[in-house]
C-alpha cells in the first residue's frame, strides 16, 4: 500500500510539472542515488554560481555537504552544461545504528567533518523543469581513521521552479 501512495504521488508530481512553464529557474530539488541516497536542494545565486545543500544516508548514518558550484553550458550539446564546485561536510553514525566501514564494530558516537570537491554534468530533459545529473565527490575528512572518501558518485534528479 506504501509503494502504491508513492508512486501514486510520483506519478502526479510529473503531469504536474510536465505541463508547468518551463524558465530561468533559481532553486533545484531532487533525489540523489548512487553510493549515497538522499536528498538535494540547489540555489542559484548568480548566473553561473550556485550553492548546493545535499543530505544523505551512507553506510547507515547521515551526512550533510554544503557546496558552492560553477556552471558553464556545452555548447555543442543543448541542455547539457558542467560544473565543478567545492565545499564541507559533517557526518554523524549514532551507536549501534551505522557500520562505517573504519570501525570493526561501533559501539560508540562517530563524526566526521572535512571538505569536499565536485565535478558534474546536469541534462535538461526536453526543455522541461526536470534536470538528470551525475557526479562525483571525492572528500577528505580531519578525523585519524577516515581521511580521503574518493567513491562518492551519485546521479541526481531534481525539479526546477
Amino acid at each position: 500500500m506504501k509503494n502504491a501512495v508513492l508512486l501514486f504521488f510520483f506519478l502526479g508530481f510529473f503531469a504536474f510539472a510536465a505541463n508547468a512553464q518551463v524558465g530561468a529557474y533559481n532553486t533545484m530539488v531532487g533525489v540523489t542515488g548512487g553510493t549515497n541516497v538522499g536528498g538535494t536542494v540547489k540555489q542559484f545565486i548568480s548566473e553561473t554560481g550556485a550553492v548546493d545543500l545535499l543530505v544523505y544516508n551512507r553506510w547507515r548514518g547521515w551526512v550533510g555537504a554544503l557546496l558552492y558550484e560553477h556552471h558553464w553550458d556545452i555548447r555543442e550539446f543543448e541542455g547539457l552544461e558542467w560544473y565543478v564546485g567545492a565545499g564541507a561536510h559533517y557526518g554523524i553514525w549514532k551507536d549501534g545504528k551505522g557500520e562505517p566501514p573504519w570501525v570493526y564494530k561501533i559501539d560508540q558516537d562517530y563524526k566526521v567533518f572535512g571538505v569536499d570537491a565536485i565535478v558534474g554534468l546536469e541534462y535538461n530533459i526536453n526543455h522541461s523543469n526536470f534536470y538528470l545529473g551525475v557526479y562525483w565527490k571525492p572528500a577528505y575528512n580531519f578525523e585519524e581513521f577516515t581521511k580521503l572518501w574518493e567513491d562518492e558518485a551519485a546521479l541526481t534528479l531534481r525539479y526546477s521552479f
